[in-house]
């Protein structure tokens, strides 16, 4: 299923994708290079924050988040069922235990409940 005309949007941006391609493998920085940086200083501009951190997959990413947090071995995180195995994965990764909850309906996510009421995966 293609959600978007890719080969479209490539032939709009061929001049300065292809420019930005060739000077990130001339330079061979293919990791934390030059082009990284000035991405990382834009995106936390346009944001508004001080810094940005990109990382290389989704995964990375929430781990990066459980870090952040201090989550780690004999944390709870409550995750939605209807996500990707990532969401747990990240979990696994910091020794968290995953608690998959399933989705209200109307929403596809884990919402908010009553005050006091009892708690899918259990506690209350």
């Amino acid at each position: 299923m293609e959600f978007r005309d890719l080969k479209k949007q490539y032939q709009v941006l061929k001049a300065d994708m292809d420019k930005a391609v060739i000077e990130v493998m001339t330079d061979c920085n293919f990791i934390s290079g030059r082009q990284v940086k000035d991405l990382e200083e834009k995106l936390a501009e346009y944001v508004g924050v001080k810094h940005c951190i990109t990382c290389g997959n989704g995964t990375d990413a929430l781990s990066m988040m459980l870090m952040a947090w201090g989550v780690g071995p004999g944390d709870a995180v409550f995750i939605p069922d209807f996500t990707f195995f990532a969401t747990g994965r990240s979990c696994f990764f910091r020794g968290c235990n995953p608690c998959v909850c399933g989705c209200g309906p109307g929403y596809l996510q884990y919402g908010p409940r009553e005050p006091g009421a009892s708690h899918p995966c259990g506690g209350g």
